[in-house]
């Protein structure tokens, strides 16, 4: 039996934002930290192969995620043992999908890179079938993990998510150093990220509150996932083509030390990146769902509140690092890494397109999935005709133009769908934000 939430809604999300902005703040601290130890052990090259294998790694559980997170948040009965242990079953299941994947993808590279891949690049490398091999694992221990810490982000524990993901990570970065220092290859970096996959999921069945996970499988719970998420995937797997495919793009054009300097700037600008879709995802979402459930009628006074704030962040994290970003990778990183300051400059502007994805999360509470997958859709299609093109016409400083001004792409759509929300004033001030972003970003390459 479930009780209701202890708080105004006003103290429990600011509460939750508060502990999310230290979670993210102190994540990248240590990232960005163990980052620069890093560097200072291993060639830029190191880098560009882990960003591959993260990408791969993504798109097979992109492939074939059904969105349980966001199904236990908004379902009235997302905190029922039954419906978690169901869930969790359902995510077991998953993670072997995922593993089977990852490995034909490290049969497929063993057999065909010889022949097929570009001399010089990160597909050549006759290390990466090994390091996906191993990576396998990593989505079987992430599936292993406890569908309660699923109910920390719906109550706003997220004291609790922020204690977990630390312990977590410095668990992960403390094995990567002291393997790097034995070892100093790009197996260390890949054994970190199977211990915070360890670590992670030991943690999420003695941290959180709730029942013991254990297998149940019940078909009208299954269907109910399924179809709330079933557009959910669609999306993801397009997602997917928008969010990576200029890693595997870039990886084929660019030799391994460039791509280990794209992926570099993108640790930076992932940082900043990331507290926006943190706050969406564990605050804005379960807070919009709350709203939605109990007084309807104030969604869109309570959304744009929050959106504000969302866009005060975008500006300000934009300016610092298009206009610090080259002076912070010179004085941080040794001359071999210079370039990708001005990569970073660059990358700054997607600081301005992805304040869209609350929006996004605004239309996917009132539970319209099949949404995302048309947006992600749209996205891709843009991602994969325009990221070429960029590259072709304006090198290097065009790709990453078309990666950051690409989730603009599904904006006419989303301006259809959000009018009758928040009104057309609001949707107008919207396309005033695009068009401004659009001649901040010609601004800025005619000043590269």
């Amino acid at each position: 039996m479930t009780t209701g939430p202890k708080g105004s809604l006003k103290k429990r999300v600011f509460s939750a934002g508060a502990w999310s902005v230290a979670q993210l703040t102190t994540n990248y601290t240590f990232r960005l930290a163990s980052n620069l130890v890093m560097t200072r052990l291993l060639v830029p090259e190191a880098f560009g192969i882990m960003a591959l294998i993260s990408a791969i790694l993504a798109a097979f559980t992109l492939f074939s995620d059904i969105g349980l997170a966001r199904s236990v948040i908004r379902d009235p009965d997302g905190e029922d043992p039954h419906y978690l242990r169901v869930a969790w079953t359902v995510q077991v299941v998953r993670s072997f999908y995922v593993m089977a994947g990852v490995l034909l993808s490290a049969l497929g590279v063993w057999l065909l890179a010889p022949s097929l891949a570009p001399v010089g690049t990160i597909y050549a490398d006759e290390r990466l079938p090994g390091l996906l091999a191993l990576v396998s694992l990593a989505p079987l221990l992430q599936g292993l993990s406890s569908t309660n810490r699923f109910v920390a982000q719906r109550k706003f524990k997220n004291a609790r998510l922020f204690a977990t993901a630390l312990c977590t990570q410095i668990s992960a970065i403390s094995m990567q150093i002291t393997l790097a220092l034995i070892w100093p290859t790009v197996w260390a970096l890949l054994f970190g990220l199977l211990t915070r996959y360890v670590v992670g999921g030991f943690l999420s069945h003695i941290v959180f509150e709730g029942p013991t996970m254990r297998f149940r499988w019940d078909k009208a719970i299954v269907s109910r996932l399924w179809k709330f998420g079933k557009f959910l995937m669609a999306s993801s797997s397009l997602t997917f083509a928008a969010n990576y495919a200029d890693r595997f793009i870039l990886a084929s054009l660019l030799g391994s030390g460039g791509f280990g300097l794209y992926a570099i700037s993108q640790i930076w600008s992932e940082a900043a990146k990331t507290l926006v879709n943190r706050l969406a995802t564990q605050v804005g979402f379960p807070a919009i769902g709350e709203v939605i459930r109990t007084r309807p009628n104030e969604v869109a006074r309570l959304f744009k509140r929050f959106q504000r704030i969302i866009d005060l962040y975008c500006v300000l994290a934009f300016l610092a690092l298009y206009l610090f970003g080259p002076y912070l990778i010179d004085i941080l990183y040794s001359t071999e890494y210079s370039e990708a300051g001005n990569y970073l400059s660059l990358m700054s502007l997607a600081l301005l397109t992805i304040r869209f994805e609350t929006i996004n999360t605004l239309i996917l509470n009132l539970g319209n999935s099949k949404f995302m997958m048309l947006v992600s859709g749209i996205r891709a299609a843009s991602m994969l005709i325009f990221l070429p093109l960029g590259y072709n016409i304006l090198g290097v400083p065009g790709a990453i133009l078309a990666v950051g001004l690409n989730p603009l792409s599904s904006f006419p759509y989303t301006f259809q769908l959000i009018r009758p929300v928040l009104g057309t004033s609001y949707t107008v001030w919207q396309a005033v934000w695009v068009v401004a972003t659009i001649a901040t970003a010609s601004l800025a390459y005619a000043t590269y």
